[in-house]
């Protein structure tokens, strides 16, 4: 009997305190985050029917024309580090560009290419900079995607 006395008074105490020190607060708090950060973002700006408007909608916001399927597709932005994201995101919002952003996979080959060009995106506090090298990282993957 005094072996179990031993056992349920520790026990007792245990649900006790916990009960004391519980958050019992039935307000569910939503904490907006950035999806994981190996997911690859791809910023898309618009789809045409036609090759010529896509690429003068291109070269108006430095991006890329890719054909998928029956339609081209405009890019500009391809990024994985949540700081490079919100970035492209202000500065998106800021000039009140239209984009749709897409989450993609990529092969491990370009995914350490991107991951070397963010790398220097995130040591940079130049805008220019920053779009300079966002250019290269879509130059490479057109190159990928056509090949």
């Amino acid at each position: 009997m005094k072996n179990y006395i031993y056992i349920a008074i520790p026990v007792f105490i245990s649900i006790f305190l916990g009960t004391i020190f519980m958050d019992v607060s039935k307000d569910g708090e939503t904490i907006p985050v950035m999806s994981d950060s190996s997911s690859i973002k791809l910023f898309q700006t618009g789809s045409y029917a036609d090759l010529e408007e896509a690429e003068k909608e291109a070269s108006l916001k430095k991006g890329i024309t890719l054909k998928a399927e029956n339609n081209y597709h405009v890019y500009i932005g391809i990024l994985k580090n949540p700081i490079n994201i919100e970035r492209m995101i202000s500065y998106l919002d800021e000039k009140n560009i239209y984009y749709y952003i897409k989450d993609i996979n990529l092969d491990p080959v370009f995914l350490e290419v991107l991951n070397k060009y963010e790398d220097l995106m995130l040591s940079s506090n130049s805008s220019v900079a920053f779009f300079q090298l966002n250019k290269k990282i879509l130059e490479r993957y057109k190159i990928l995607y056509e090949s």
